[in-house]
């Protein structure tokens, strides 16, 4: 599955949530929230102990027959609270706990941390939540791209640069609904630049706005094509089949791998979270989804060998290795969690190498249009690679 939005690093967009880049589990990242510590007395199941978990499934069966499209319209990536105040450990509070444990800097059930790291890395945030990515590579961002770096991120969301999708089927939408029920279905799509489909007019984020949608993220399409009549839900590679609803909290099912197309300089930077999991609940007007959240985990050397790909996007002096093994070694250090790849399981135990970074976005999102065939977007065509014109 795979999403797409922007964040700077090196002073570019990786567009992620997309932002994320887009679009975590992990003995996790830092904070002064985590409770308890050492070899015991830190799981979920531990006395005093509660943690941060998405909402279990009810046993009720009835959704509606509603179906909605949200598009996101702001995205949160841990720097700053869901009012948009900026808060050195916001991101303690976005994801969720994805390794069974509250881990502290003392602890010591939790997975080798890389050479270098600080014992901080594999501090949780609040109820164990994991996010190592809030916790230790957006600062990195922060201070290669600003401190600005999320205001322009949204800027260029409600601009019409991009946007992600959250189709859902049987969704009650009700401010303040606190209805529950499985049966619920769902998928993600990937909005492309809107600006450039609808010849440079904005999105109005009302249900007259028709986002395009990138082909290349849809099953059965080549080189950016699409067969004629392709349905965008139907051949969505990110499908929710088991979602359901929880007091009122949309919860996308078994966790899934998504994905997530990160877009800088024209050229795609594919990071697979795996063990993701998304989450909403219906906003206080119409039309609009809030308290999103995006959590995932993603191997380290797939972030890094993809980030390569596409280093001299960000800068000509990364086309060698010495600068570019500066930024390997910090996200290396960010690692903390276990993940395998081959079956997306996650999981965190002593005596075995960290080898994913955990991560937690926020999101809110307005209702548009109803994908149909007529949205999908045309192919991009990829920017040449500057190391491959023997940059320095």
């Amino acid at each position: 599955m795979r999403l797409s939005s922007a964040v700077g690093l090196g002073g570019i967009g990786l567009c992620c949530v997309g932002a994320l880049v887009a679009l975590g589990a992990g003995c996790s990242s830092s904070g002064s929230s985590g409770s308890g510590g050492g070899s015991g007395g830190d799981t979920c199941q531990s006395a005093g102990v509660q943690c941060t978990v998405q909402p279990a499934a009810p046993s009720s069966s009835m959704p509606t027959s509603a179906k909605h499209n949200y598009a996101m319209y702001t995205l949160y990536l841990g720097d700053t609270d869901r009012t948009g105040v900026t808060n050195s450990t916001a991101w303690e509070s976005y994801g969720y706990n994805l390794d069974n444990l509250v881990t502290t800097k003392s602890s010591t059930d939790v997975c080798t941390l890389a050479a270098g790291a600080a014992k901080s890395t594999q501090v949780d945030g609040k109820g164990g939540i994991d996010n190592s990515f809030g916790e230790n590579i957006l600062p990195i961002v922060i201070t290669t791209a600003g401190s600005d770096a999320s205001t322009k991120i949204n800027q260029s969301i409600q601009g019409g640069s991009f946007t992600i999708m959250e189709y859902v089927v049987g969704f009650d939408n009700t401010a303040g609904s606190m209805a529950s029920s499985t049966g619920l279905t769902g998928v993600l799509l990937a909005g492309g630049d809107y600006t450039t489909e609808h010849e440079g007019g904005a999105p109005t984020w009302d249900m007259n706005t028709h986002w395009p949608i990138r082909p290349e993220l849809l099953m059965g399409c080549t080189n950016g094509v699409c067969p004629a009549g392709t349905d965008p839900i139907a051949a969505s590679k990110i499908q929710f089949p088991m979602a359901y609803q929880a007091g009122g909290t949309f919860v996308s099912g078994s966790p899934a791998t998504i994905d997530i197309s990160l877009s800088i300089g024209g050229q795609s930077l594919d990071v697979n979270v795996h063990s993701a999991i998304v989450t909403f609940q219906p906003g206080t007007s119409a039309g609009t989804i809030t308290n999103g959240t995006i959590a995932g985990t993603i191997v380290t050397t797939e972030l890094i060998s993809s980030l390569q790909s596409v280093a001299g996007h960000i800068s000509t002096s990364l086309c060698s290795g010495s600068a570019f093994n500066s930024i390997s070694q910090q996200i290396t250090q960010a690692s903390d969690i276990i993940i395998d790849s081959s079956s997306g399981n996650v999981s965190n135990s002593a005596g075995t190498a960290c080898n994913g970074i955990s991560i937690g976005l926020g999101f809110d999102a307005k209702e548009i249009a109803l994908p149909v065939s007529a949205d999908i977007a045309g192919p991009t065509a990829a920017a040449p690679n500057p190391c491959d014109a023997g940059s320095d």
